[in-house]
């Protein structure tokens, strides 16, 4: 809280303070001076006579209104119980030093969060409305930018906005003293109509007996003028500054709610089947996905019409016709086939999301170095695999047919020899990147796929023949730029397509 006032009595420098130091600097100055000048630690004379000062100054300073009317009248304030009778000088506005008719003492509330734990604060004072509503926007703002970091936080800061946005928080003691007390000043001056406004003012606030008695005091000494001659009340909820700071706080529960329909997307989650939920029936143009393994593409609608194709799950597919029985669909598979399926078979949006999703849980645990993945025939021969890049990758061997006979695992930076190679010819496939995910056969983090524009062919050998080390075929996933056999894309759908 700013102020004008002087020191005739000292009472800041006492404490080390200048004028206008806010509540918890006047409090935090006391305990550290109390300390070093208490008679029991310090027994010298001046000690005494410094601690007696220091409690006067602490004693006048810690009250808002006995503060207020020192800071205002520049000169000794009166006890607590005489604090009502004061002198004809009225309590000024502790921010801008004008004297207002209607003051008020007013608390807003501040929170700032420190990622596990958050502090509140205060920014008080005896204010006209003006400076009110400024102190009001500034504790405010300092609580939406600094609040929200911590879990507690997110408790708090709500409150202290919502508090501060009707008003603050007005004590009912120290405002019925401060009213009655410039009410007092008013009516020492002969303005007996703001004197009885005060007056009025002071009793909406008042509940203990002794504040109501002070309030009676007043409005019996200004009995005269008539109610209908009151001030019109300033301090009423509305204008600018409730809106600016009320709309913030209207549009807090939209843009969560935006967030969470961004984040859970529920117009893209499966369609649930069990209990008492009716699935809607799909829509011709709607995408959908398959949701169990194996689905079966009929020629017609009807569990016994001849199978044309098997829909892996995820598979995404486009509905193109209605039937008579809305348990059947029909349906345009990725690879152009027009066939009829079984509707509880199908949820809600692409299958792409979902699979991910899978994939993700179920990871398994990590493959370890050359471990086998897949195998399907077993042989005699064997392949020496250099994995010379920076990501993990796995290897597959796969007939010209496009099935995998075997696939393992070979980490980063890793040179790793198999073996029980069945004979054949292969094509080699392979895939580089970040959690392998056992589920699915994919990297979840930056996959790539590539296919060598060679294949490999495993004759078999006779047991009398001489076998030399030397023959072991090998391949590079990373192939040095200038060497003719150079990995080619291929999409990572096709590289797991038969997995």
């Amino acid at each position: 809280m700013n102020t004008l006032a002087r020191d005739p009595k000292g009472y800041y420098a006492i404490l080390g303070l200048s004028p206008g130091a806010d509540p918890e600097a006047i409090k935090s100055a006391y305990r550290s001076r109390v300390k070093t000048v208490h008679p029991d630690r310090n027994a010298s004379t001046r000690a005494r006579e410094e601690f007696q000062r220091l409690m006067e100054a602490y004693a006048v300073l810690k009250d808002v209104v006995r503060r207020a009317e020192y800071d205002s009248a520049g000169r000794d304030c009166l006890d607590e119980g005489d604090a009502d009778e004061a002198g004809s000088i009225p309590i000024a506005c502790g921010s801008c030093g004008s004297v207002t008719a209607q003051p008020r003492y007013v608390v807003y509330h501040t929170v700032r969060s420190f990622l596990v734990w958050a502090k509140t604060g205060r920014l008080e004072g005896i204010f006209c409305r003006h400076c009110a509503d400024r102190a009001a926007v500034r504790a405010s703002i300092i609580s939406w930018l600094w609040g929200w970091w911590s879990p507690p936080g997110l408790l708090l800061t709500p409150l202290a906005l919502i508090r501060n946005l009707f008003g603050g928080s007005k004590p009912r003691h120290e405002n019925v003293r401060l009213l009655v007390r410039q009410g007092r000043a008013f009516l020492g001056r002969g303005e007996m109509e703001l004197a009885r406004s005060l007056a009025i003012q002071a009793n909406d606030f008042a509940r203990a007996p002794d504040d109501r008695a002070r309030v009676e005091d007043l409005l019996h000494a200004t009995r005269s003028v008539p109610d209908d001659r009151r001030l019109k009340g300033r301090w009423r909820l509305g204008g600018g500054v409730f809106l600016a700071q009320a709309l913030p706080l209207l549009a807090l529960p939209a843009t969560v709610v935006v967030f969470g329909l961004i984040a859970t997307r529920p117009w893209d989650q499966p369609v649930s089947t069990s209990g008492n939920i009716a699935m809607r029936p799909a829509q011709v143009g709607e995408i959908r996905h398959v949701a169990i393994e194996g689905l079966k593409v009929r020629v017609a609608p009807s569990p016994s019409a001849p199978v044309l194709t098997l829909l892996d799950r995820f598979t995404t597919v486009e509905v193109t016709a209605d039937t008579d029985s809305p348990e059947w669909v029909g349906v345009r598979t990725p690879a152009g086939v027009a066939g009829y399926v079984e509707s509880r078979s199908l949820y809600a949006g692409s299958g792409a999301r979902f699979k991910r999703q899978w994939c993700a849980d179920n990871r398994g645990e990590p493959p370890s170095a050359g471990e086998v993945l897949t195998r399907r025939v077993s042989g005699d021969h064997r392949l020496l695999v250099h994995n010379e890049g920076r990501r993990d990758g796995v290897v597959k061997l796969k007939t010209l047919g496009g099935n995998t006979v075997a696939a393992f695992y070979v980490p980063a930076t890793y040179h790793i020899g198999v073996g029980g190679i069945p004979e054949g010819t292969y094509r080699i496939e392979f895939a580089t990147g970040g959690r392998y995910s056992r589920g699915c056969g994919i990297f979840m983090e930056d996959m790539q796929a590539s296919v060598l524009p060679v294949t490999l062919t495993f004759k078999y050998v006779s047991p009398t023949s001489n076998r030399s080390l030397t023959s072991i075929a090998e391949i590079s996933l990373a192939p040095a730029p200038g060497e003719p056999a150079q990995p080619q894309p291929l999409l990572p759908d096709r590289f797991a397509a038969d997995d």
